[in-house]
């Protein structure tokens, strides 16, 4: 399942950089396949999409897209030759995959004329960060 899985993802990555540069497509699938078999390729195929993202300038919604496949693919393929009972694409990193690709659009939408937002930030960081570390401080405890 995790080779069909790298496969799929490594062809909806070749497709996602031929939409957005068509010329981008021929090396990201020339890194795509050989991906399959060293995973310093899989990383160029990765940047290549990066690449042609950045390159043709284009919006939030495909660098999203383009993105949570570029996931699924490193996932997949990094866990190839892993030991049987290796489950790269669980529930918990798909989850968090799509959820921050949610997040990233969606804070694209924000207004930019909100100032205080920079001064937020590291705020909202060390509250986070502070609600993990106390939920995974009660499990230990358990």
């Amino acid at each position: 399942m995790t080779r069909f899985l790298a496969v799929l993802s490594g062809l909806l990555l070749t497709t996602a950089v031929g939409i957005v540069m068509p010329w981008f497509a021929i090396p990201a699938a020339v890194l795509v396949v050989a991906g399959w078999w060293l995973r310093t390729c899989a990383v160029g195929a990765v940047l290549v999409a990066l690449g042609a993202l950045a390159w043709a300038d284009s919006g939030a919604l495909a660098a999203a897209a383009t993105g949570l496949v570029a996931t699924t693919y490193l996932l997949n393929t990094a866990t190839v030759s892993a030991p049987v009972g290796v489950v790269p694409t669980t529930l918990p990193s798909v989850a968090g995959a799509v959820g921050f690709a949610a997040v990233a659009v969606l804070a694209t939408e924000v207004p930019a004329r909100l100032e205080w937002v920079p001064l937020a930030a590291p705020v909202l960081v060390v509250l986070v960060f502070a609600l993990v570390i106390r939920g995974v401080a009660a499990r230990a405890d358990d």
